[in-house]
């Protein structure tokens, strides 16, 4: 099984994304095009958790043959996690992005997000990115093991950069509530020595779409020199063993819990 465990549905606001679009109908069609079984969902910096998850359950509700989770985005500060909490049984984790929330994950206004995290056994899906002020993977590592009963996915291997993704790697080592999925990251050669770092069993199939194309990081696991089952892990079981049970499974044909 083949999961893609970081996608987004939705317009991109940020400047840099030049407004780039998909609806879960197209972000769907990109998985059904690539031969990827399922995915793990966010909105995009609009931040529509209630519209993002009514496609979802109408999705499993017509028959979607695949696994999807939700993970909605959280903004401290925001209605977002009342909003979530009332959702609790929908959501397989919160995404958190320090840089838009300028903020670090380590900053006490994450705290609260953090917490229900803990206590519904959310998977706590964190921005990682070159700015490293605000959205280093040390902050990450850092919250995760403050809050080591939560499941902590780092995105774009911690920095998707060559020097912070190995940098990444080798400071989670003895940090068993963390992994890594691998959008961002052009270089496979780097998820290569990570994986010689942590072990296959800490790395996802990710692509951060719609911002980039699920093909081209299944291309890049294919070309990996790890080995027939690491390879199997990293596309779709370790995501399925982090995520835990799909909406597919919870929604039960009728849209709920």
């Amino acid at each position: 099984m083949l999961i893609d465990a970081h996608m987004h549905v939705g317009r991109w606001r940020h400047a840099d994304f030049l407004g780039r679009s998909a609806t879960l109908a197209d972000t769907l069609g990109v998985l059904r095009e690539v031969g990827i079984d399922g995915g793990v969902l966010s909105p995009t910096d609009e931040c529509d958790n209630g519209g993002l998850l009514a496609g979802l359950l109408e999705a499993v509700g017509s028959g979607y043959p695949g696994p999807l989770w939700f993970v909605p985005w959280v903004r401290p500060g925001t209605g977002d996690l009342a909003w979530v909490e009332a959702h609790a049984d929908l959501v397989a984790g919160i995404k958190l992005h320090p840089s838009l929330s300028r903020a670090r994950v380590t900053d006490a206004a994450f705290a609260p997000a953090l917490a229900a995290a803990e206590r519904h056994g959310w998977v706590v899906v964190v921005h990682c990115g070159r700015w490293q002020d605000m959205a280093s993977y040390r902050f990450a590592l850092e919250a995760a093991s403050r809050y080591p009963a939560a499941r902590w996915l780092l995105t774009h291997a911690g920095g998707d950069t060559p020097p912070l993704a190995t940098a990444a790697a080798e400071a989670a080592r003895g940090i068993d509530n963390v992994w890594f999925e691998i959008s961002g990251v052009r270089e496979y050669w780097v998820i290569e020595r990570a994986v010689d770092v942590l072990g296959a069993d800490r790395y996802l199939l990710g692509s951060d779409y719609n911002l980039a194309h699920p093909a081209a990081y299944v291309a890049a696991v294919r070309a990996m020199r790890v080995g027939e089952p690491a390879r199997r892990r990293i596309l779709g079981d370790n995501a399925a063993e982090v995520f835990g049970r799909p909406l597919a499974v919870r929604a039960g044909g009728g849209g709920s819990a």
